[in-house]
């Protein structure tokens, strides 16, 4: 695919996302994961080139150049009533809606209350369960202190993944860390979400979600995941007959970009059959 066109959708929040390939006959509709934004989505999208789809990626509110909401209002339903407003402004109702991490969740969220503006969906390599020590872990990102770095060079060469995993290609890492910071009004650099969106919980009982939707939901799984265990994926499938389960081999969390051309095989073959 050609690069992306840059558009806004107006109202409150302020939303940006981004679209390839606007003529094409079947529409992706794109969710990225906490911290992240819509470029993440850039290999996969080169990865579909040649297909006849039409991927629009939205940048979470408090996200990328999505406007950042005050007070903070971030959890999966109010994501999940962003992708709606994406979904009718952009006349794209009946595509396939698709997110990764806490995109995954709240592509879950949507799938429960808006289920008829979509006609499938797909959740990345999501936690179906989250125990204490993940717990802990989602309530302490919320403290974190923003950073703030004195030049652009430094907040690139200080860009990281978080969880920082996988074998992905550093020229990738920098084109992504490009599109994940910002200059402040004070000048220096910092990364360009908002932090309040960690709210210290998933916000959403996954597996409840999963075992609810009522459309057919496609579970991607890496198979060296440590946030989708193949234990709770095989139980969340048995919970709801239109679940399928597909593993991407010697793959870690960070599937869009650690494995873009295998998994936009496996969503181009679920768009395919629904």
């Amino acid at each position: 695919m050609n690069e992306p066109t840059s558009r806004f959708l107006a109202g409150t929040p302020r939303l940006h996302y981004l679209e390839w390939n606007p003529t094409g006959a079947r529409t992706l509709l794109l969710l990225h994961g906490n911290s992240a934004n819509a470029w993440w989505w850039g290999p996969m999208a080169r990865a579909l080139a040649g297909a006849d789809l039409r991927v629009l990626a939205l940048d979470l509110r408090g996200h990328g150049d999505s406007e950042w909401v005050r007070p903070p209002d971030y959890s999966p339903a109010d994501y999940a009533d962003d992708l709606a407003r994406l979904i009718q402004a952009a006349d794209a109702e009946g595509g396939i809606a698709v997110g990764h991490s806490m995109g995954g969740v709240a592509v879950l969220a949507f799938a429960l209350r808006y289920h008829r503006l979509a006609r499938a969906a797909a959740a990345i390599d999501v936690a179906i369960t989250s125990g204490p020590r993940r717990n802990r872990f989602l309530k302490r990102l919320r403290t974190i202190p923003t950073v703030s770095y004195p030049d652009l060079a430094t907040a690139k060469a200080r860009f990281r993944l978080m969880p920082n995993e996988g074998a992905i290609a550093p020229e990738l890492l920098t084109e992504i860390a490009e599109h994940s910071v910002q200059r402040t009004i004070q000048g220096s650099y910092t990364m360009k979400f908002d932090r309040e969106s960690f709210f210290g919980s998933d916000g959403l009982d996954v597996a409840g979600a999963i075992a609810g939707v009522r459309i057919p939901l496609l579970l991607v799984r890496a198979e060296r995941s440590r946030i989708m265990t193949a234990e709770a994926a095989a139980i969340a499938s048995r919970s709801n007959p239109l679940v399928e389960v597909v593993t991407i081999p010697n793959a870690h969390h960070h599937l869009p970009l650690e494995a873009p051309e295998s998994l936009a095989r496996v969503i181009q073959q679920f768009a395919a059959a629904h």
